[in-house]
């Protein structure tokens, strides 16, 4: 079972690779920054519905676990997002228990995992604040966190957008983790979980193309 999981991943994986190469002309940055063993959350901006598979696919480590609402997998599709390694989460409860508990442990395993701290996709492109999500996963995990940041995937297919349009060039650049220190000085925040979600949004927003 779990080799025809992955088998399933492997191929949207490579349909999204030949998309992003051949549709968007698509260019990396970073990818060295992206550690080699053990866990981490990815930490993108979100801004259309090409971001999580376009951020995901470029690692050496897969499967790469990400989200999505627990409503869309009683749709008939769920079947197809649990074989993309996607986590349930349960957005009418203000704290989903059990998602945070598998993704945890998850990230105890050495498993990488996508996260977006603004929490939805933004409708208009600018980057928002970020939510207390990946500070509390961040305290509790106590693990590496790569902000990485997209550029022209807003373009490409925004929230609201039907279908989505190829005539953008899209862009990924994976920053510098963040490692456990260097949130040290969140804890003496009264909001320690929002100021941990606040700097690794700040590390989103300060990411640039080199070129």
């Amino acid at each position: 079972m779990k080799s025809n999981l992955f088998l399933c991943y492997k191929m949207v994986t490579c349909f999204f690779k030949i998309i992003f190469k051949k549709a968007y002309h698509g260019k990396l940055y970073g990818l060295e920054n992206i550690p080699a063993s053990g866990g981490f959350i990815l930490a993108g901006n979100h801004v259309s519905y090409l971001d999580p598979p376009l951020i995901a696919i470029h690692t050496s480590r897969q499967p790469v676990y990400s989200f999505a609402r627990k409503t869309l997998f009683k749709r008939g599709i769920g079947w197809f997002f649990r074989r993309l390694y996607m986590i349930d989460v349960d957005r009418d409860k203000g704290s989903d228990i059990h998602s945070i508990k598998r993704v945890l442990q998850l990230l105890k395993d050495g498993n990488p995992v996508l996260m977006f701290p603004e929490g939805t996709r933004s409708v208009t492109g600018v980057l928002q604040r970020a939510k207390k999500g990946i500070g509390l996963f961040m305290t509790k995990a106590n693990v590496p966190i790569v902000p990485v940041r997209i550029f022209g995937s807003y373009e490409a297919w925004p929230k609201g957008r039907g279908l989505p349009n190829f005539k953008p060039n899209i862009s990924i650049v994976y920053g510098k983790p963040l490692m456990p220190e260097d949130f040290e000085s969140c804890k003496a925040d009264p909001d320690p979980m929002q100021a941990i979600s606040d700097k690794v949004m700040q590390a989103i927003a300060n990411i640039q193309i080199k070129d």
